[in-house]
């Protein structure tokens, strides 16, 4: 299981309480006041074309930390180069592009965190938030599914996560256990992408065979 240090969440606010749409305060409470980047408008790539998302970074804002409790990471949104969210050809990334074709990308999508070599993107004009797993990209197979109907939705999830940190790092394996049944059944029912999406499976099943190393 990944480490206990870093940004586990802050342990202060109910467990599985979880809005449809998160506002700032609700993300601060599990991740702390300073731990949002809330770029301005003008901060943003052009070729981000869904509204409501743009609406959301730009007045709630999306956690940048390094979740250490499951090893997910979403720093890269606060580098000071002005590439937090760098624009991906999704046709090329998903294997949707013919080699010898060099028109212009018409489709676009960013990483918004990674999970070891996996990333997840979002999806420029849908505002939906897709696995990626760049071991497939040489052959087309890179494209794994949703991981999440949209960018608020996958804050909640990870507030949700964020809020049971320290039950899923308990060294009672009772609570452990329970703690994670009782987190995956909550981001079900936020999310129903959760259910079928081979990156949550991933995640849970990383965090379950840590019970079984002991």
């Amino acid at each position: 299981m990944p480490g206990t240090t870093g940004t586990s969440g802050t342990g202060g606010a109910p467990a599985d309480d979880a809005p449809l749409v998160p506002d700032a305060a609700w993300l601060a409470a599990r991740f702390g006041a300073d731990a949002l980047w809330r770029p301005a408008g003008s901060e943003l790539p052009e070729e981000l074309t869904h509204a409501e998302t743009r609406e959301f970074l730009t007045t709630v804002g999306f956690p940048a930390v390094m979740l250490d409790v499951i090893g997910f990471d979403t720093t890269h949104l606060r580098a000071d180069d002005g590439e937090a969210l760098d624009p991906f050809d999704a046709d090329e990334l998903y294997g949707n592009r013919y080699p010898d074709d060099d028109s212009p990308p018409v489709n676009f999508c960013f990483c918004v965190g990674t999970w070891g070599d996996q990333m997840l993107m979002l999806d420029a004009s849908s505002g939906g938030i897709d696995h990626y797993d760049p071991n497939g990209w040489d052959h087309g197979a890179g494209f794994k599914g949703a991981a999440a109907w949209s960018l608020p939705d996958l804050a909640v999830l990870l507030g949700l996560i964020a809020g049971r940190a320290g039950e899923l790092v308990s060294g009672d394996e009772a609570v452990a256990r329970a703690a994670v049944a009782a987190l995956r059944a909550r981001m079900r029912r936020h999310d129903a992408t959760v259910d079928e999406s081979p990156f949550w499976r991933m995640v849970f099943e990383e965090i379950e065979g840590f019970f079984e190393e002991f």
